[in-house]
């Protein structure tokens, strides 16, 4: 046969072949993270596809699930506390669908997005709502434990989404905007706490002042005790000192008067000691008679 016509002839059975190959793929390819689920008619089957190549029936459907880490997050979601207040959060939830489940996920949602419309978010919320009866007042939600213990009921409930091929790995509280009745009652209370800091700061400067003035004025009494004490020893010692004079003349005096009364030559001595060179003009003589006396001082001129 002649090569042209034999190459004529392989095309004509080859190009059909391509063609039904190309219409009905007898293989798929998995990507990564995710698993394959097929159907036949409708019909889902059960086995999941796992990452990379498989050869299947050309006339199954194949639906690559994404089996990788998803979040999805509640903005303003307005949650009601037992003092009838609602304060708005913004909440996330961290899930993925389990590879395990993802065929009867499909079977009862029909396609993987409706697993988070159909299951998740509804969940989510009511949970995110019916999380604050467990608070007593709307500024709880401030506190870290009372954020802890709503991340965990509402963890806990999601849970129940196990069944569904939810798997849900975390619930992080994003924001947290209280009533603005209680924003304005903790600006409020921020302010008197700040007030009362600067005014015991106040008070504590003004103690110590204080304490410094009395420690002042203590050691100025104590130094003004000391001098008077100082002033009292010196005025001692020289009351001291006088009365020992005084004494000391007063004994000499006695002294010298029990040797004059026992010596007359003393007594004449003491007189001869006081005489200033002056011979009396007159003197009494026997009888009373006054007796005129020499003034020697008179001769001499």
């Amino acid at each position: 046969m002649d090569p042209q016509k034999k190459l004529i002839a392989a095309t004509i059975v080859l190009v059909p072949i391509i063609m039904v190959l190309a219409i009905f793929t007898p293989f798929t390819a998995v990507p990564a993270g995710h698993v394959g689920v097929t159907s036949l008619f409708g019909k889902v089957d059960p086995s999941e596809l796992d990452e990379g190549f498989h050869i299947i029936n050309p006339l199954k459907k194949v639906y690559a699930i994404d089996c990788r880490n998803k979040e999805h997050t509640l903005q303003g979601v307005g949650v009601p506390s037992r003092d009838q207040l609602t304060t708005e959060v913004d909440i996330t939830v961290k899930w993925r669908v389990d590879k395990t489940m993802a065929a009867k996920a499909i079977q009862e949602t029909g396609e993987a997005a409706a697993l988070e419309r159909v299951h998740l978010i509804p969940k989510f919320r009511s949970l995110t709502r019916e999380a604050g009866k467990s608070v007593e007042k709307a500024e709880d939600f401030y506190q870290s434990e009372v954020q802890s213990a709503l991340q965990q009921y509402i963890f806990d409930g999601l849970q129940e989404l196990n069944k569904k091929g939810i798997l849900v790995d975390d619930v992080l509280m994003r924001r947290v905007d209280l009533p603005q009745t209680i924003v304005a009652g903790v600006h409020e209370k921020k302010r008197r706490e700040q007030l009362a800091e600067q005014q015991k700061a106040e008070f504590d400067r003004f103690k110590t002042e204080q304490q410094q003035t009395i420690a002042k004025a203590e050691a100025d009494r104590e130094a003004a005790l000391q001098e008077a004490e100082q002033r009292k020893a010196l005025a001692d010692a020289k009351a001291y000192e006088i009365t020992a004079e005084a004494n000391a003349r007063a004994e000499a005096i006695k002294i010298e008067g029990a040797a004059l009364k026992n010596n007359a030559e003393v007594i004449r001595l003491r007189g001869i000691e006081r005489w200033n060179g002056t011979v009396p003009k007159v003197s009494l003589g026997e009888g009373g008679n006054i007796i005129p006396m020499l003034n020697l001082g008179n001769l001499e001129e």
